[in-house]
C-alpha cells in the first residue's frame, strides 16, 4: 500500500513525457497533406539506463553500484496501417529490443580479482500504435507485449542457459519526419514493464521495474 502513490506519480510522468513528445508535432510547411504509407520499418540506437536491480546485485553478491548504469542497444520493427484517414491512422507491427551493459570494478588488492558484470536484455512485442500526421510526418502513441529476457551474470562468460523470459508491458510515444523520399529520422520514448524474477540454477532474481529507452534512427517506406 505505501508504493502506491509512488507508482502513481511515476505512472504519471511517464504520461507527461508520452503526451510531449506527440505534441511535437511536425511543422505545417514540412507537410505532404496525403495519408500515410501503408508500411514503414524502423532501425533505432539508444544508450540507455538499464537500472541497478537491488535483488540482482544481492543475488550476486555485489554492491548496486558494481552493477552496469547503462548499456547501448537498438530497436528493429516492422509497422503496417491498414486503416487510414485523412490525418490519423491505426497501425499494427512487431518490433525487437536488444541491449548490453557491462561494469568492471578493478580490485583494490591484488590478492582479488577485479569485478565484471554483464547484463543482456532480449524482447519481441506485437505493437498496436495511434498516429496523427501526414505522410511526411506523423507522431504516434503506441503500446505492445511480449516475451522478454534481462539477465545478468558474472564474468565475460554467459551462462550456457538462456536467461527467462516473461511477458513484458511497454507503452509509450515516437514521432517520424521524412526528409528525403524513402528515408525518414526517428524518434521514439518507450517505457518498459519488467516484472519481478525468481532466482535460478544460471541466473540471479530480479525485482520489477520500469526502464525508460529513449531511441533514434531511422524509418523506411
Amino acid at each position: 500500500m505505501g508504493g502506491a502513490p509512488c507508482c502513481t506519480l511515476t505512472a504519471m510522468r511517464h504520461l507527461v513525457l508520452t503526451l510531449l513528445l506527440v505534441t511535437m508535432g511536425v511543422p505545417a510547411w514540412a507537410q505532404a497533406r496525403e495519408r500515410l504509407p501503408l508500411f514503414v520499418a524502423d532501425a533505432r540506437g539508444f544508450y540507455s539506463g538499464l537500472g541497478r536491480d537491488p535483488v540482482t546485485a544481492a543475488d550476486l553478491l555485489v554492491a548496486p553500484e558494481e552493477m552496469p548504469n547503462r548499456g547501448f542497444g537498438g530497436v528493429t520493427g516492422v509497422h503496417i496501417y491498414p486503416f487510414r484517414g485523412r490525418s490519423i491512422a491505426l497501425g499494427f507491427g512487431g518490433e525487437m529490443i536488444f541491449a548490453r551493459g557491462r561494469a568492471v570494478t578493478e580490485s583494490e588488492t591484488e590478492d582479488f580479482p577485479s569485478t565484471i558484470v554483464n547484463q543482456r536484455l532480449f524482447g519481441l512485442s506485437g505493437q498496436f500504435s495511434l498516429n496523427f500526421g501526414y505522410r511526411n510526418g506523423w507522431s504516434y502513441i503506441t503500446a505492445g507485449t511480449g516475451p522478454m529476457s534481462f539477465g545478468s551474470y558474472l564474468t565475460d562468460t554467459a551462462p550456457l542457459e538462456s536467461a527467462p523470459k516473461a511477458m513484458t508491458l511497454n507503452y509509450g510515444a515516437g514521432a517520424r519526419w521524412f526528409a528525403w523520399r524513402h528515408i525518414a529520422f526517428a524518434v521514439d520514448v518507450r517505457f518498459y514493464q519488467t516484472r519481478p524474477e525468481d532466482r535460478t540454477v544460471f541466473y540471479p532474481g530480479r525485482g520489477r521495474s520500469s526502464l525508460r529507452i529513449l531511441s533514434a534512427g531511422i524509418s523506411i517506406r
